[in-house]
This record gives structure tokens, C-alpha cells and sequence, in this order.
């Protein structure tokens, strides 16, 4: 017996002294970014603070407020919003823009998923799908929640359109993704009923009806996703699934994405006969369903303690927005929020969401936020280096159609995540499609102009300051 525990003892000793047993496999990644630097924590040692935090929940809530204020950033408020509207006026809008949108890709160069060109006929459905509908010269609207990840589009169809017919994880009419229970507002729909055009806080465009649910009243609608501190559970992952269920079919597999917050149920009122499960080890939260009617409803779903969520919104730390942004590390990219993944910009605000944060759509609109800036234009890639130096991990960089977060220095080098769609080749043939959330270099890291990410950054945002912070607390952020 002792020589089988000596030489079990062996084992274990060789395996962690060679790296087995618990070790994490090499997967790769670019020119100059090490297996360490693939960890939160080993940013989060190079951090002063990297517990302290950064801006409290009223802070937060202020910068919300300063985004919606802000025109160029293009959000909506829509609690603000009139209750009714000329209908018939707003689907003739609706036939143009979505008649603008199609017209611009019915051109050579532009495809749809089985590789053929885009259709008349395919443009002439979908605009009669949306004239056809019958509307009101006063017609209120429907306050709705978002029952499932669903797409936001520009047009109410699922015709894909790309630029490429081998690539059709790319298409031209997705706009955005919105997370499960975020709050819309129904405004139209499309002669068979099957889609709705709604405003969601960060962009308008057509949802599939049958991922949202339709509020009784107001009242029901902001009871729904206005789910006091004490009681959220905010998802703080890339993805996650709920476990596939018999019993509880409208809960079975439902995919939450990172930001999502649901309220939380109290024990008391917890029913073992709705999730055939006991509570043990698991957070039970109200999750949002539609009935056959397309109305509002909850059902109980049970999310395993070992899932990253958090209860209540998650301080606002450089350990926290590190470790919220590294959960995604090697996770798809997708354009506007397709195939359920984010892009550049969508991960950005995925990150910060779980922070209380309520950022605009993409990067122009984020660049405008009224926060702490640095303006990196006219700078030499020398003096774009030294002006990192300053900034805190998590802010925001941006160059022309793309924006990433800020990780630190190391040996002379700084470093990003982000989600991305492609560089140049790092061996030099040409543009690799990355389509992943990736660590970098800005130093090393070509774009297809020939220009290193660094030398074409021309912002960075701290997302926690307002614009006008003073040089202390900029420096203390730091």
C-alpha cells in the first residue's frame, strides 16, 4: 500500500513538473504574445490596483445618461419614447429604407448564400411584406422583451447578402444582436406578423417575431428588465446554455450571452415542480417566454454555481474587466452580432454591459461617447506608445473600423484583446482571416493598408471618465 501511494505521489510530481495532468494546452497565437500573457491574472499582476475600484453604480449610471444625451452616439432612451404614432406614415418610411438597403446590393459583387446573385424577386417579397401590413394613422406602440438572442436587421427577412459567395458568415443587412430580456419597442410588422420593427437601446431594425415577447402594459414591461441591484444575476461569460430539459421545454438549451441579467429567484418562491430539479448548487432566475399568442410570460431556469454570472452587477475593477474579457479569449467573431458571437465593437460593449454600462452600437458611435479621450491622430507611432503608457487597462482604442481593449505594456510592446475579423498575415502572404477574439501586439500587427495597428490608432476612450475629468483623476485611473 505505501509503495502504491510513493509511487502514485511519483506520478503526480512528474506530471506538474512537465506541465501534464492540469496544464493547458498550447493552442497558438500571433508574433510576441506568450502562453502567460494569455492569462487575466498575469495582466492583472502588472496593474497597481487591480482591485480597486474604478467608478460606483451612480458614476455609472451618469455616463449612461451622458451617452443617450449625446446625438453623434445615436442611442435611444425608450422610456422616453411617445406611446403612439402616425403607423401609416412610419411603414411608408419602412418600405424606403428597406428598399434603400437592397438597392445598394443588387449590383455585381454582392451575393446571397447558395452563391447566386440577388434577386428581383427576392426585393420585391420582402417590400411587400412590409406595405402590405395593415397600420393606423394613430397607432400606439407595443412594449416588447427579448425572449431569445435574436438578430437585429435591416430588412424583415432572412436573405443573406455578402460580399464574397465563399464567405457566408458575413452578411451585409445585420445590424445587431440583442441579449435575452433586453426591452424593445414594437413599432411595425410585416403583413404575415412573423417580424417586428423595434427600437432597442443602441439601433433600430426588423427581429424576428418570434423572439419577442409582447407586454401587457408598460408597467409589465419595465418590471421586466428594471430588476433591482439585489435581485440581478448578470451573465458574465461569452456564452451559456441552459441544460436541455423535458419537463421544462421553454427553458431547455436557451442560450444567454455575456451581459444578459435576469432577476433572480427568491427561495421561498423557488417550485421544484416547474424545473423537475432542486435547487442545490444553482441559481434559479425568471427567464422571459412567449406563449402562443406572442405574449409576455416567465418560466423558472435553473444556472449551475460553476457558470461565470455574477450576483449583481459586477464591481467596476481592472481585475474584473479583465477576467470578464479573457472568458471570450478565442471565441467566434461575427459581423454585427451573427451566428450569436460579437464583432469588435459588440464585444466591447458585451464586456462593459456586465458592468452596468450601456454603450452605443459601433465605433464610430463609441468614439463619440462623451468620455475621457486622447486624441492619437497626429501622433508618432513613438508618442502613441508613450500615451498608452498612461492609460488604464480596459480603455477602449480605436482606429478606422475597429476598436479593441487596452491590456498594458510589456518589453517595449503593447497589447490588445479584441474581436477580429483579419490582419495581414503575419508571414506576409497576404490577409489572414482571424474571425476570433485574439491577444496582439499594436507594434506587430499589420492591417491590409501596410500599416501597423499602432501607427493608424487614433482614440482612446476611458469609458468610467467624463469628458471633462481633470488631470488628478485621470492620473489616479491610471
Amino acid at each position: 500500500m505505501r509503495k502504491s501511494i510513493a509511487l502514485l505521489a511519483a506520478v503526480l510530481a512528474v506530471a506538474v513538473l512537465s506541465g501534464g495532468l492540469f496544464a493547458l494546452a498550447d493552442t497558438g497565437a500571433l508574433p510576441f504574445v506568450s502562453s502567460d500573457m494569455c492569462r487575466p491574472s498575469w495582466w492583472a499582476e502588472k496593474t497597481a490596483e487591480p482591485g480597486a475600484v474604478l467608478s460606483d453604480a451612480a458614476a455609472i449610471e451618469a455616463m449612461n445618461a451622458a451617452f443617450v444625451a449625446e446625438p453623434d452616439c445615436r442611442m435611444t432612451d425608450l422610456t422616453a419614447l411617445f406611446p403612439s404614432y402616425d403607423g401609416d406614415v412610419f411603414q411608408r418610411e419602412r418600405v424606403k429604407d428597406a428598399m434603400s438597403a437592397l438597392s445598394e446590393y443588387m449590383g455585381d459583387g454582392f451575393f446571397r448564400a447558395d452563391g447566386a446573385p440577388v434577386r428581383f424577386a427576392d426585393v420585391d417579397d420582402i417590400l411587400a411584406s412590409i406595405d402590405d401590413a395593415k397600420t393606423q394613422s394613430k397607432q400606439r406602440v407595443r412594449y416588447g422583451i427579448c425572449v431569445r438572442q435574436a438578430d437585429i436587421r435591416a430588412v424583415p427577412a432572412d436573405l443573406l447578402i455578402t460580399d464574397d459567395a465563399a464567405d457566408i458568415d458575413y452578411d451585409v443587412l445585420q445590424y445587431a444582436s440583442v441579449r435575452v430580456n433586453e426591452p424593445v419597442i414594437v413599432r411595425a410588422q410585416t403583413a404575415d406578423g412573423s417580424w417586428y420593427y423595434c427600437d432597442s437601446a443602441c439601433v433600430s431594425g426588423w427581429i424576428a417575431a418570434e423572439h419577442i415577447a409582447i407586454c401587457a402594459n408598460r408597467r409589465e414591461w419595465l418590471s421586466a428588465w428594471r430588476i433591482p441591484e439585489a435581485e440581478r444575476l448578470v451573465v458574465t461569460q461569452g456564452k451559456l446554455y441552459l441544460d436541455e430539459a423535458n419537463v421544462n421545454r421553454e427553458a431547455s438549451e436557451r442560450m444567454l450571452t455575456m451581459g444578459a441579467t435576469l432577476r433572480r429567484v427568491d427561495e421561498k418562491d423557488f417550485d421544484p415542480t416547474i424545473t423537475n430539479r432542486a435547487l442545490f448548487h444553482n441559481h434559479a432566475v425568471w427567464l422571459p417566454v412567449r406563449d402562443a399568442e406572442g405574449r409576455y410570460g416567465t418560466t423558472i431556469a435553473l444556472i449551475p454555481e460553476h457558470a461565470s454570472v455574477s450576483e449583481g452587477t459586477l464591481p467596476l475593477t481592472a481585475e474584473n474587466i479583465l477576467n470578464v474579457a479573457f472568458s471570450m479569449l478565442g471565441d467566434a467573431y461575427g459581423w454585427g452580432g451573427m451566428l450569436g458571437v460579437p464583432d469588435c465593437s459588440q464585444y466591447v460593449r458585451n464586456v462593459y454591459k456586465c458592468f452596468g454600462f450601456e454603450l452605443p452600437r459601433n465605433t464610430t458611435w463609441q468614439s463619440a461617447m462623451p468620455a475621457m479621450k486622447v486624441n492619437l491622430t497626429d501622433l508618432s507611432a513613438g508618442e502613441k506608445a508613450e500615451a498608452l503608457d498612461a492609460l488604464p487597462v480596459g480603455t477602449i482604442l480605436f482606429f478606422r473600423g475597429h476598436e479593441m481593449l487596452y491590456l498594458g505594456a510589456h518589453e517595449g510592446r503593447h497589447y490588445v484583446l479584441s474581436s477580429v475579423g483579419s490582419i495581414m498575415n503575419p508571414n506576409g502572404e497576404g490577409v489572414m482571416r482571424i474571425r476570433s477574439v485574439v491577444i496582439n501586439s499594436l507594434e506587430d500587427t499589420v492591417r491590409g493598408n501596410g500599416n501597423t495597428w499602432l501607427e493608424d490608432l487614433n482614440q482612446a476612450t476611458v469609458p468610467w471618465l467624463p469628458e471633462a475629468v481633470t488631470e488628478e483623476e485621470a492620473d489616479q485611473a491610471a
